[in-house]
């Protein structure tokens, strides 16, 4: 990417969440054992733990989980040499959040990646848990709303940033999916639940999709109730709630990756790690990431100037350029 291209779109960037929210069981989820689970360094199998009884998750946008997925190998024979991060981009790269676990940044940073875009087959599944967020509208860009903030219509949710990732990704040569099905309206419960199915559903027909990427947009008030537009924002996970999902530190070691790389492009861009508790459907592949892209006072397109810089990074990640 040259210096012009960036300069045209660091102006307009705003909050990336790229949550590896592996592994939990707090609030609104449901909880399993972690009893049962057989893991392996690379590939990995998972058998299916104990559930157990499954509450609401209306009041907060935490995941209801299910048994762990049926067991999938994982090719790992290509796997890219670490990466040259530098102490100093680790440092800089805070984690901060309720997870009490230690994380060496500088470790999982020279991780060698199990993401490769050299073989056959769709590599990236974009899916949308909350499909109906939207953006404060602006002149031009208004649309009819399901709930505030919140429409049905695809051309102006965060369904649209999907389809301009998946359109540059193809264009990188990643072969992407995306789906645009309206998974959180007419009910908003059990949104993660619904999107767990579909994901095992992709990764049945295409074993070949290594990462998940859940785009999502955050949400966030002043004192006076107003909505708020963020900067940048990055959020993680990990196993410390019990939810089955051994190779939560992948995820992160992916997240860390791409905050990284666009903190050498773009410093600033993202907020610090909010390493949560909760898998929000990560368990599923090695290279999964929940992405929020702005807030909901950020307009669509500050968002899609966000999202063209985060897929070209990412794609040059996968690519190995």
């Amino acid at each position: 990417m040259n210096e012009r291209k960036l300069r045209r779109f660091c102006t307009a960037m705003i909050l990336f969440a790229m949550l590896t929210r592996l592994l939990g069981g707090v609030g609104a989820e449901r909880r399993e054992s972690s009893a049962g689970v057989e893991t392996r360094v690379w590939p990995v199998r998972l058998l299916a733990a104990k559930p157990a009884d499954e509450p609401s998750d209306e009041i907060a946008e935490l995941p209801v989980e299910n048994s762990a997925p049926p067991e999938r190998q994982i090719a790992a024979e290509v796997t890219k040499l670490p990466e040259a991060f530098s102490a100093a981009e680790a440092d800089a790269i805070t984690i901060a959040g309720a997870c009490s676990y230690a994380v060496d940044k500088a470790a999982l940073l020279t991780r060698p990646s199990a993401l490769t875009a050299k073989a056959d087959g769709p590599k990236v599944l974009i899916v949308h848990t909350h499909t109906s967020e939207a953006y404060t509208p602006e002149p031009g860009w208004e649309y009819e709303s399901s709930d505030p903030l919140r429409t049905g219509d695809a051309e102006h949710s965060v369904v649209r940033l999907g389809t301009r990732v998946a359109e540059l990704l193809n264009a990188h040569g990643i072969e992407t999916l995306h789906d645009t099905a309206l998974n959180d309206y007419p009910s908003y419960n059990g949104a993660y639940e619904r999107m767990r199915q579909t994901i095992e559903g992709y990764l049945a027909q295409y074993p070949s999709i290594e990462m998940v990427l859940d785009l999502h947009r955050d949400a966030a008030n002043d004192p006076a109730g107003m909505p708020v537009a963020f900067t940048a924002e990055v959020d993680g996970g990990s196993d410390e709630g019990g939810l089955t999902h051994p190779d939560w530190k992948e995820n992160l070691a992916n997240a860390l990756k791409l905050q990284a790389l666009l903190n050498r492009i773009a410093p600033g861009l993202c907020r610090d790690i909010d390493l949560r508790t909760e898998r929000f459907n990560q368990h599923e592949t090695p290279g999964s990431l929940l992405v929020e892209v702005g807030s909901s006072g950020n307009t669509l397109p500050e968002a899609l100037s966000a999202v063209r810089l985060f897929a070209d990074v990412l794609a040059d990640e996968m690519t190995g350029m």
